[in-house]
């Protein structure tokens, strides 16, 4: 068990007192239609109530996940100045792909209920992940959005153009949405997609990322990333083929140093990061990280060095086996 001295040794920043949370403005589902590929996007987008403009970020989710996927952090960074884009992908179970081949599909929902448990069948997950058509729909989404955002283009609803900034956009994700996150700010893959290529984001934070070895990630794969970056584990994060939490952070420990940051969650597994802060459990720790991933992109996208500063207090005071361990390179 860890004191409340030593709980409060995790990070300096203290969750805003819900009273005192700017209002949050959902958009629940709207259908953004990219032309080029005849492709619906069901998107979800969070957003301050209150006139910006403000930084957008992208939300990418995880394989067969969909825009509902970590609502709390979505809730969370608008009510502290950001319009957050959750987009649906092509591999989702949830909200299915129409256009997705029919084998595809079988494919991803077989080796998701064989990785949560249920009787195997089909190609293993890490198999089908490698399919190249998730990563080149997921890229083609994100750049899709990307001009949209950038344009102020009417297809987003007017409540939308109105508070964002096209100038200020951070890319995020989580497991597979984090590995897209990884591609966009500039790791290395082998083969390199076929262009289009989304770029032009300030920051990135990735949770549950993946290190090399799969997906197109060689070594060395991270060493041109040099945007900040802020990279999320927890001690019982595994990847799909067993690799250990370590793993994950490897971008975080090869790409060149400047503004990378991490957090290490004790006690954390893969699907733990979007906790509310409600849960007895493990929400004291999450709520803190959210605070953390605020100053990030406050920092990043706002320009705001106070953010850069929270990180920074929070690295030095952290040490190995706290609740949630902060490092910075």
């Amino acid at each position: 068990m860890f004191s409340r001295r030593r709980l409060l040794q995790v990070a300096p920043a203290l969750a805003v007192p819900a009273e005192f949370q700017p209002p949050v403005r959902t958009l629940q589902r709207i259908d953004l239609v990219d032309p080029a590929r005849g492709r619906t996007i069901p998107t979800r987008i969070y957003m301050p109530t209150a006139a910006g403009p403000w930084p957008v970020v992208l939300f990418s989710h995880g394989f067969g996940g969909s825009l509902a996927a970590f609502a709390e952090t979505g809730k969370f960074w608008a009510a502290r100045g950001v319009v957050v884009i959750h987009p649906t992908h092509t591999d989702s179970v949830q909200v299915p792909d129409p256009m997705l081949p029919a084998e595809d599909a079988r494919a991803v929902r077989q080796a998701l209920a064989a990785a949560m448990g249920g009787r195997p069948g089909g190609p293993p997950l890490t198999e089908v992940m490698e399919r190249p058509v998730f990563l080149r729909s997921r890229l083609a989404d994100i750049g899709f959005l990307l001009g949209l955002v950038r344009d102020l283009d009417d297809r987003l609803p007017a409540a939308v153009r109105e508070r964002i900034d096209p100038t200020r956009i951070g890319m995020a994700g989580h497991s597979f949405g984090a590995y897209l996150t990884l591609v966009v700010c500039g790791a290395r893959l082998t083969p390199e997609p076929p262009p289009p290529f989304p770029s032009g984001f300030r920051g990135g934070l990735v949770i549950s990322g993946q290190g090399s070895g799969r997906l197109g990630l060689r070594p060395g794969a991270f060493a041109r990333i040099s945007l900040p970056l802020f990279s999320v584990t927890g001690s019982q994060d595994f990847g799909a083929a067993g690799e250990t939490p370590a793993w994950r952070l490897e971008a975080f420990d090869q790409a060149p140093p400047g503004r990378k940051y991490a957090a290490l969650l004790d006690g954390f597994r893969h699907g733990d990061f979007d906790t509310p802060e409600s849960d007895p459990v493990l929400g004291r720790t999450a709520g803190r990280l959210r605070n953390l991933q605020s100053a990030f992109w406050r920092a990043s996208l706002a320009g705001d060095a106070t953010g850069w500063a929270e990180l920074d207090r929070a690295a030095s005071a952290s040490r190995p086996g706290y609740p949630m361990e902060v490092r910075r390179r």
